[in-house]
């Protein structure tokens, strides 16, 4: 996996994994209420932290620079815009209420250093999501459908979207 060989400068990376540690206790937990909406809302962190980081690739040199670019990114961000009010309107419907303002985020400080490693950084992080995501689907499996339904169709754009920074990375790079 990439995540290893870029993880001591990858700020968006470090915050994926961050978001899963958080909810190790919860994974190890039974599941209630509660514990589904801490859960659920590392889904709704790390979708708001993708956002951030799409559109500002999309904005940045290369995304204005080079239309299908910013436009690929922008494609990004407002998938990972859905994903988040997904994840939102699940917390909701378990009673509780979503946190839009996830603090403490790398992501939210300026993107720096070159395209190539900015692809780079989102094709790990987004490795290291879906992987997240599939801990989250076991921990619910059998308990919450509904949950699980949501983060399958989640997970299929978020695969996608590994795919395409691959491609991205291997055109721009090779």
């Amino acid at each position: 996996m990439i995540s290893q060989q870029i993880l001591p400068e990858n700020g968006f990376l470090g915050d994926v994994l961050a978001l899963r540690r958080g909810v190790q206790a919860d994974l190890a937990a039974p599941l209630d209420a509660q514990r589904s909406i801490r859960l659920l809302q590392s889904v709704l962190s790390a979708e708001i932290v993708c956002v951030l980081r799409y559109t500002m690739i999309a904005v940045s040199h290369e995304g204005l620079k080079t239309d299908w670019i910013g436009e690929e990114f922008q494609a990004q961000a407002n998938d990972e815009r859905k994903h988040m009010r997904m994840a939102a309107a699940r917390i909701e419907a378990l009673g509780g209420v979503p946190d839009y303002n996830p603090a403490g985020l790398a992501v939210l400080s300026p993107v720096a250093g070159d395209f190539a490693k900015r692809v780079a950084e989102n094709l790990a992080a987004e490795q290291e999501v879906v992987a997240h995501y599939r801990a989250l689907i076991g921990h619910f499996a059998g308990r919450d459908a509904e949950s699980c339904a949501m983060l399958e169709e989640i997970i299929a754009d978020e695969e996608d979207h590994a795919s395409d920074m691959q491609d991205l990375l291997a055109s721009y790079v090779g």
